[in-house]
């Protein structure tokens, strides 16, 4: 019967190798959170500007984003000259996998325009501003890379254009 447990006080080499490749695991794993936590996955705001001689247009919005989060995209238009029919025109990219929460000031009108929504508010005289937030939720299996530009139209005359784009990541 001594014979049986003659073994048993050394390990097989399967188990130590499988110690390790799960300590491995859970250390990858552990990295991932501690990057998340100190935001270098973030939604941090950037600035892209597009100014012509009617008008200033800048678009703060995160150019990276995660699954299931809260996010607010922020667009001023500030007029140079009278904008008698202001539209914002935004890319697929804007609404394709995101829940719109609120658009502040709402539109006095929503239409589409070869696939692309198009916002109308009321006119701009020189020296106006208009500020419109966005906030959104992004769908969790909303995973990649599209456009996210946003172009300011008068009535059907495009003005101003911006071309970001957005990764949404899991």
């Amino acid at each position: 019967m001594t014979d049986a447990f003659a073994n048993l006080d050394r390990e097989p080499r399967g188990i130590t190798v499988g110690l390790w490749v799960r300590r491995a695991i859970l250390t990858l794993l552990g990295v991932i959170v501690l990057v998340a936590l100190v935001n270098r996955f973030g939604q941090h705001p950037a600035q892209t500007t597009a100014a012509v001689p009617v008008a200033t247009m800048r678009l703060s919005a995160p150019a990276t984003v995660r699954g299931g989060l809260f996010f607010q995209s922020r667009l001023d238009v500030r007029a140079a000259r009278a904008i008698d029919h202001p539209r914002i025109v935004l890319d697929p990219g804007w609404l394709e996998g995101m829940q719109v929460n609120s658009i502040e000031p709402a539109p006095i009108g929503e239409t589409s325009r070869n696939g692309r929504v198009v916002l109308s508010y009321d006119a701009l005289t020189p020296g106006d501003i208009l500020r419109v937030w966005f906030q959104f939720e992004v769908n969790p299996t909303n995973v990649g890379h599209r456009s996210y530009a946003i172009e300011l139209d008068d009535s059907e005359r495009p003005i101003a254009r911006v071309n970001p784009s957005i990764t949404a990541l899991p």
